[in-house]
């Protein structure tokens, strides 16, 4: 018999990745840059809500962000998301810069708003590292090394010697970075985009509130009707404008969402393979487990045993 969800928010939320950010109490939109030979080691698994950049270019070592772990080398360059789980790992002989930014500081008409979702990336094409970081590695030429160090050189000198236009200086080398990162993977972000479109039409408030929908309301049984009440529209609208914006159904979102986010605690939690099916609005373990290895390929247990991460201290 199916059992009622027993993983109630406040729980889940205990066993989640700690929010940890070495820009608060930073006052307006925030920017920042090191470089530096880092300290060996694995810095504590984390996430904050900036944007980060992690640039090496000299040696490098194992990097984890999200449910992915990445080899690293001279130009290698990394996007971090806001919000998303990532735990930076340094060699004894790793040079990196550490570069982190509110959107508020590339665009001030932005304030208060740190998202790389498909509406921002159709506005904002110079984020698209960041939005393909799953989806891409990338690896900068000797040429392309040269040029972001030097632009990072010159982000830190304005940083640590402010003259007038410094900030303009700054925010036009961060955009230049990004640009060149995107142009040189363009053919693989435009066909990224191609499979999963930024929404742009008429319909993107009542799809984006839908998503939003779905979002809050994982650990819940979900139907169409809910997510268009929701949204606003009704459900055979919603339905089409979910095809047309998304290429998905409402179904296919829903389990999409569902399994990425099981995904999420097999790898960064402790939580009992049930108590995570809870979490995800699955309260029949036996079905989740199928219906996990159906998605997946494998069990969720096996997807631990590859994935698991376990936070330093632990």
């Amino acid at each position: 018999m199916p059992r009622t969800a027993t993983t109630d928010t406040d729980t889940l939320s205990s066993h989640l990745v700690p929010v940890q950010s070495f820009a608060d109490g930073l006052v307006g939109p925030r920017f920042g840059i090191r470089s530096q030979k880092m300290a060996a080691g694995d810095r504590r698994l984390h996430r904050h809500d900036y944007f980060e950049i992690l640039f090496f270019v000299a040696s490098g070592t194992q990097q984890r962000i999200y449910l992915r772990d990445y080899l690293s080398r001279r130009g290698s360059i990394f996007f971090v998301s806001p919000m998303t789980p990532h735990q930076p790992r340094f060699g004894p002989d790793d040079v990196c810069y550490v570069i982190y930014f509110d959107l508020a500081f590339l665009h001030l008409e932005l304030a208060g708003l740190n998202d790389s979702a498909p509406k921002t990336l159709a506005r904002l094409p110079e984020l698209a590292p960041f939005f393909f970081q799953q989806d891409i590695d990338y690896a900068l030429t000797e040429a392309q090394v040269e040029l972001l160090q030097g632009l990072c050189e010159r982000m830190l000198q304005e940083q640590h010697e402010p003259r007038l236009c410094s900030q303009e200086v700054i925010r036009a080398s961060l955009t230049l970075l990004l640009s060149e990162v995107s142009q040189s993977y363009e053919a693989d972000i435009r066909a990224l985009m191609r499979k999963s479109p930024p929404l742009a039409s008429g319909g993107e408030r009542h799809v984006q509130r839908a998503l939003e929908f779905i979002e809050r309301h994982l650990a819940e049984k979900l139907t169409l009707s809910q997510a268009a009440e929701a949204a606003a529209v009704s459900p055979n609208y919603l339905a089409t404008l979910l095809r047309r914006e998304t290429g998905q159904t409402f179904v296919d979102l829903v389990t999409a969402r569902r399994m990425d986010k099981a995904c999420e605690l097999l790898s960064y939690t402790r939580l009992r393979v049930s108590q995570i099916g809870d979490a995800v609005g699955f309260f029949d373990v036996d079905y989740f487990c199928r219906r996990f290895k159906q998605v997946m390929g494998c069990t969720p247990m096996e997807y631990r045993a590859t994935h698991r991460l376990l936070q330093v201290g632990e």
